[in-house]
């Protein structure tokens, strides 16, 4: 898989694509610059388009900047983008690098605060963890 969206679409933030290590180092600076680019125009002018067509130009577009995906990761994405359309958009990687979007989309920015977490014999750490 090239890709993961482990965090998606949440009304709050949008859609977030996170990229993986393997992913992102298998790309050259300005390959990686052609995938964001590319996701966000064709996430801005989503529209009315129809899937199966979406998924062709965002095929045709990729491919003709040296990305190459799995046939599942351009069907994947066309439906994040067109179930998203309007909402905002965040590229990160897994490692909590933002490469596009507001910074507030990262991981870090999203970690429960549990009281007692770090301390194993806090009185207020949560009895499940």
């Amino acid at each position: 898989m090239t890709e993961q969206v482990p965090v998606g679409h949440t009304p709050d933030r949008g859609l977030t694509i996170t990229l993986n290590t393997p992913f992102v180092e298998s790309l050259s600076p300005e390959q990686l610059e052609h995938y964001i680019s590319t996701v966000v125009a064709l996430h801005g002018g989503v529209g009315d388009a129809r899937l199966d067509d979406l998924t062709s130009t965002l095929r045709q577009r990729l491919e003709g900047g040296g990305v190459r995906l799995p046939d599942t990761s351009y069907d994947r994405l066309a439906q994040q983008l067109t179930e998203t359309n309007g909402a905002p958009l965040s590229i990160i990687t897994d490692r909590d690098e933002l490469l596009y979007g507001e910074r507030d989309a990262t991981h870090a920015n999203h970690l429960p605060q549990s009281p007692g977490t770090a301390d194993p014999e806090h009185p207020d750490r949560p009895a499940y963890s």
